[in-house]
């Protein structure tokens, strides 16, 4: 019973943070490359990955959902249910050569349920983000005409992505998934030329705002193989191809003057155009992982994703970003998983490490990311279920060419909630 309390208690807490993370984080995230493509790219895991480096194609656990490798849900147990919610909070030292700013946030993890609808057919579905939005940011220049010019930069916004997933074994040891997605969220962004030191020119302003609503796939295959003395192999590949998202446009630029307080008058307005469809091209992504372990012992992988980030485009508008390339290492350790042992006995260690070679190249630099991440499970008394915690330290970009550094601390807690929901009781 006291469990159940706990279990019930911390769930509310969560859900919580869950849902006002998904309602105000798109004001909350300060990054300055965001600006650039559709944002920061979160990834599609749960905290006990995450706390692995972030594998996830080849990691099979009856006790979790793992959306990044759909073919993964095999694993769920026929008679039980699991649901994953989670919420993190980042906090960032943005650094230049001269300056220096810190930034913090929280926001939505995931909100994760799966389930088995019959011994070869399992599903999941759930509410995740898919990428976010957020910075402001002044660029001032000299002129010898006009004195000083301010180029001023703002956007917040994201795009999350809601989901249900199925996953259908083939054979024993082979298994085969989808995840049909529906992607959905406002991205605005504005950009404004100003003029402080001149009576003559005119300050201008333009900003688009962009909606997102359409259906994406993404497909799984997954090998898991049970050797001897309780050893297990896995191996998952992931596709998904280049897909073009509907994107319905606003856009509106004006002439404007700077009240004493700071306001917009507006003179003119240049541009005013509603409901611009287009579409946003995401690109091809390809990943494959593998694991070896001990069942509920020990567990040791790695990951590897590709994306073509080099064919998006914007209403038909190319960009000039770069192909995307991420490498994770990681593992996780349980001295006994028996129910009957001590309790120190039962919690999980968890760690890994990642590094990305981003989308981004600015100014002959490419904006790389490397991180190191670390975690526990602790099990609540009697049940399967646990409390989940991780933390990422890490640093993206560099400091060269007049660029921007982000070292961070990345913190993540989850619940994880196993029950068996499908048994038939002999007595009541």
């Amino acid at each position: 019973m006291k469990s159940k309390k706990i279990l019930a208690r911390l769930l509310v807490v969560l859900v919580f943070l869950t849902l006002n993370g998904q309602l105000s984080a798109q004001n909350r995230i300060s990054s300055p490359y965001s600006r650039f493509g559709i944002g920061d790219l979160l990834t599609n895991t749960g905290v006990y990955n995450m706390a692995m480096g972030g594998i996830s194609y080849g990691v099979y656990s009856p006790y979790f959902v793992n959306t990044a490798n759909p073919a993964s849900y095999a694993a769920f147990d026929s008679l039980s249910f699991i649901f994953d919610v989670s919420a993190h909070s980042k906090q960032s030292n943005l650094i230049t050569t001269n300056l220096s700013q810190s930034a913090n946030y929280t926001s939505l993890g995931n909100l994760l349920f799966g389930f088995p609808v019959n011994g070869w057919w399992k599903s999941s579905f759930g509410l995740l983000p898919y990428s976010m939005v957020g910075y402001n940011m002044i660029d001032s220049r000299v002129d010898e005409n006009v004195g000083r010019v301010d180029f001023l930069y703002q956007g917040n916004g994201g795009i999350n992505k809601a989901y249900i997933g199925n996953s259908f074994s083939l054979t024993k040891n082979l298994s085969l998934g989808f995840n049909l997605s529906y992607l959905f969220g406002t991205i605005s962004k504005s950009s404004a030329d100003e003029f402080p030191d001149s009576a003559f020119k005119i300050n201008y302003k333009i900003l688009n705002t962009a909606q997102v609503h359409d259906v994406n796939m993404d497909y799984g295959l997954f090998y898991h193989k049970q050797l001897k003395n309780g050893l297990q192999y896995n191996a998952g590949l992931v596709f998904s191809n280049s897909a073009n998202i509907s994107t319905t446009e606003k856009r509106l630029g004006y002439l404007y003057f700077k009240s004493s307080t700071g306001v917009d008058i507006t003179r003119d307005t240049i541009v005013n155009q509603d409901a611009v469809k287009g579409n946003i091209k995401l690109p091809t992504n390809l990943g494959f992982g593998f694991s070896l372990g001990k069942t509920d012992k020990w567990l040791a992988g790695a990951d590897v994703q590709w994306q073509q980030w080099e064919k998006y485009s914007y209403f038909g508008i190319n960009d000039s970003l770069k192909n995307l390339m991420r490498i994770s290492l990681g593992g996780s350790y349980t001295p006994s998983f028996s129910t009957v042992s001590g309790y120190w006995q039962r919690i999980t260690y968890r760690g890994g490490l990642r590094y990305t070679n981003s989308y981004l190249e600015l100014r002959g630099e490419r904006i790389n990311e490397f991180g190191i991440s670390i975690g526990i499970g602790l099990p609540l008394p009697r049940t399967r279920s646990t409390i989940n915690l991780a933390a990422e330290f890490g640093t993206r970009g560099t400091t060269n060419n007049n660029l921007i550094k982000d070292n961070f601390v990345k913190f993540t807690l989850g619940l994880s909630i196993f029950e068996r929901w499908f048994i038939v009781r002999k007595y009541d």
